[in-house]
């Protein structure tokens, strides 16, 4: 079993991460974009390449800023079964606190090795489902 990060997840301050909620969640938000590379001369191409928005880097330093984004073993938690929870959205409705955490630093992180991963999740509307679910579990019931 893989040991989550520390602090626990209780004891952070989510509010600077769920500012961003309703930005990213809106159609008008940039994530960045994917550049396919070109022509630099006759033969000779660039690497393809995605480059986030200030926006979305903004929103990642805030995560690290605040600890969201932490130190632990990602890649085994994802094969441990932590990958279904960007895959079901049904068993991420269901995740806890210390795996919706764990969820965002396993996307973060991932980025490093899979180019254009963040851009997609950000694109895709999981981050602000991930967002929405820690919400749930941190903002008070009105």
């Amino acid at each position: 079993m893989v040991e989550p990060p520390q602090p626990p997840a209780d004891e952070l301050n989510w509010a600077p991460a769920l500012a961003w909620r309703d930005g990213l969640a809106d159609a008008s938000f940039d994530p960045g974009r994917f550049d396919a590379g070109e022509e630099l001369q006759p033969g000779v191409f660039s690497l393809p390449a995605a480059e986030l928005s200030d926006d979305a880097l903004a929103f990642i330093q805030r995560l690290y800023d605040h600890q969201v984004a932490a130190g632990f073993d990602w890649s085994a938690w994802l094969d441990q079964g932590g990958r279904q929870l960007a895959e079901d959205p049904e068993r991420l409705a269901a995740a806890t606190l210390e795996e919706c955490r764990m969820l965002l630093t396993a996307h973060v992180r991932a980025d490093r090795f899979v180019d254009a991963h963040l851009l997609e999740v950000l694109s895709s509307g999981h981050l602000p489902a991930i967002l929405d679910r820690i919400g749930e579990l941190v903002e008070p019931s009105p």
